[in-house]
């Protein structure tokens, strides 16, 4: 169906058998649903409102999805692959909003596009050159005036094989690709070159309240990366190291930005895969550092500020098994919990179906995806006060 087009799937809420919180399925069409990468913004109108992804009518893509009326209405008129020649896992249109511009950013078959999400008007901003690829992330500097991402030299495989989530990691990581975090400015189209390096590189976030200011990480397995997050400062070309691994002895990654743009998050775990996991953030300088050991498992953490940390488990058939979405609150020393939000029964097979939870902007509710029900859809869970949530114990889920 053509842009514009309204969806209104049917309305479902139910008590999670767990923790008692309401828990609100805002999609369930014959399709994937999934909102957008945890540290990509996506909502809108003051939070009534939120840009997400689905497959329908046998295309992906975007949709505005309106909360106070259960409306999901196309903002896209996309088909074919998401990137021309070239064979890539669960890739489709996602990009990110930006509340200065008041317009979402995305990438489709090269191009980069500004897209007005109440009156669907569109253009194309820049356009990357055939042999390369960009990054799926399209946010823009705290002032409005760029994108930043990465571009990268295509690697192709020597033989045709079976695709699956993160298997083509470890070729990228041997190949070291030639890869540039850039930065387009929207007014003009006009791409520089801010950084680049022969190794694989992803996850370019920007500062939502320092225009100068974005994060990018190494990318490859985690075990393998000797450093993964990195400072790049726009304006002098910069670059340094955010929470050094010298040591070796931790793997950390999946950083994202507080709210105030001045602290970043990230969790990890022991580079020998023994021992608990850890929750730290840290000042973009590095200073204002804390280091928090986690006994309970996430894959992605995530929240608006230190006070308050949301994550999501393990998969459903994972060992051990806590498939959560789990909050857990600084007391001034420390973070106690976690404290157990909802079963998300979800499988991480893909990133189309990772979980990713993330708070609304006002903090009351949690939005994550699942495919507990075969498809991936979207899912609003209502915070009670920490408090009133039981813990998450060992074999909670029988």
């Amino acid at each position: 169906m053509p842009k514009g087009s309204v969806f209104v799937d049917e309305p479902f809420s139910y008590v999670d058998r767990f923790s008692g919180c309401r828990i609100r399925r805002l999609t369930s069409y014959t399709g994937h649903s999934n909102h957008l990468y945890f540290t990509d913004p996506c909502f809108l109108d003051d939070g009534r409102s939120l840009v997400f992804t689905s497959d329908r009518e046998g295309h992906s893509n975007l949709f505005r999805y309106d909360l106070d009326t259960g409306r999901a209405t196309q903002l896209t008129d996309l088909s074919g692959p998401s990137i021309e020649n070239e064979r890539v896992f669960d890739h489709r249109p996602a990009g990110a909003y930006s509340t200065v511009n008041g317009k979402h950013y995305y990438w489709w078959q090269n191009g980069l596009y500004e897209l007005d999400v109440h009156t669907l008007d569109e253009r194309q901003v820049w356009r990357a050159p055939e042999d390369t690829v960009v990054g799926i992330h399209g946010a823009t500097t705290a002032d409005g005036r760029y994108v930043c991402t990465m571009l990268r030299e295509r690697v192709e495989p020597a033989e045709p094989r079976l695709e699956y989530p993160y298997s083509y990691f470890p070729d990228l990581f041997d190949a070291r690709p030639l890869t540039q975090v850039i930065r387009v400015e929207v007014a003009t189209g006009v791409m520089e070159v801010l950084h680049e390096d022969r190794r694989f590189m992803t996850h370019v976030n920007v500062s939502p309240t320092r225009p100068d200011l974005l994060t990018f990480c190494h990318e490859g397995p985690w075990q393998r990366v000797e450093q993964r997050i990195w400072g790049l400062n726009l304006r002098t070309g910069d670059v340094w190291r955010i929470r050094p691994q010298d040591d070796g002895r931790l793997v950390v990654g999946h950083e994202y930005w507080f709210a105030d743009g001045e602290h970043i998050g990230y969790h990890g775990r022991p580079r020998n895969g023994q021992g608990d996991h850890v929750f730290g953030y840290r000042r973009w300088d590095n200073t204002d550092a804390v280091e928090s050991r986690f006994p309970f498992h996430s894959w992605h953490f995530a929240s608006n500020d230190h006070r308050l940390i949301v994550g999501d488990g393990t998969a459903t058939l994972q060992t051990p098994r806590e498939p959560f979405i789990q909050l857990f609150r600084w007391d001034g020393a420390d973070y106690v919990g976690p404290k157990v939000v909802a079963a998300h029964y979800d499988t991480f097979n893909g990133q189309l179906v990772h979980c990713h939870p993330r708070f609304t902007p006002d903090g009351r509710h949690v939005l994550y995806t699942s495919d507990a029900t075969g498809y991936a859809n979207l899912y609003l869970a209502e915070l009670p006060p920490f408090e009133d949530l039981p813990d998450l114990v060992p074999g909670m889920l029988p």
